[in-house]
């Protein structure tokens, strides 16, 4: 599971249509371009797939080509090789002028597995010292799994105990980086711990 609170500034790049849930309560849904810089200066169009609350009477208000500032929950989630970035939104929506800056930012919750490598210890230019490692979050559609690797650095004052193979929950900041048009998923590790995957499979349903 990947789950972000972030708070997105874009544009709408498909106008907003009014969709039913299971229950029949309505809400609209477009979708959402960020561009995404990288360190090595290439740039990677985030498309970002929103839904709010409204119905066609509201759905003017998100038309192709507006400008808005959007907070809420961004849940990453790979299909095969697609991974899809749907976000709910929380609270109003913010109309914003042209030259309000493209943006994406916020924390992630992650939980998944570390990757064979383990906890590597590093040191940056200035000579601090840290670790990082890879994991990488399972998404299930019907018989088949797909993989999110993402990338954490964990900063010497966070108590970091894990290795290779653990199954671990994770709190950050979210970090996104381009590299050769390829969009990495990054974060800064606030906090970690050991996860109980089997917990979170024998826990009763919400309602």
């Amino acid at each position: 599971m990947i789950k972000c609170n972030v708070t997105a500034c874009g544009i709408i790049v498909s106008s907003a249509v009014e969709k039913q849930n299971k229950e029949g309560g309505k809400f609209l849904a477009f979708t959402l371009v960020v561009p995404i810089e990288g360190k090595d200066k290439s740039v990677k169009e985030l498309h970002i797939g929103v839904t709010t609350e409204g119905d066609q009477t509201t759905a003017a208000n998100y038309s192709a080509g507006r400008r808005v500032t959007i907070k809420g929950n961004l849940y990453i989630r790979k299909v095969e090789e697609a991974v899809y970035y749907n976000l709910r939104s929380e609270g109003a929506i913010e109309q914003n002028e042209s030259s309000a800056q493209d943006r994406l930012e916020g924390s992630m919750e992650f939980r998944g597995k570390i990757g064979p490598k383990g906890i590597e210890c590093k040191t940056s230019k200035k000579g601090s010292a840290f670790k990082v490692f890879s994991a990488f979050s399972s998404d299930k559609d019907g018989e088949k799994r797909a993989f999110t690797w993402v990338s954490f650095m964990v900063n010497p004052s966070v108590e970091c105990t894990v290795e290779a193979g653990n199954y671990v929950e994770v709190h950050g900041d979210l970090l996104l980086d381009v590299f050769k048009n390829n969009l990495q998923l990054n974060c800064r590790v606030n906090k970690i711990s050991p996860w109980d995957m089997n917990t979170e499979k024998t826990a009763p349903a919400a309602g």
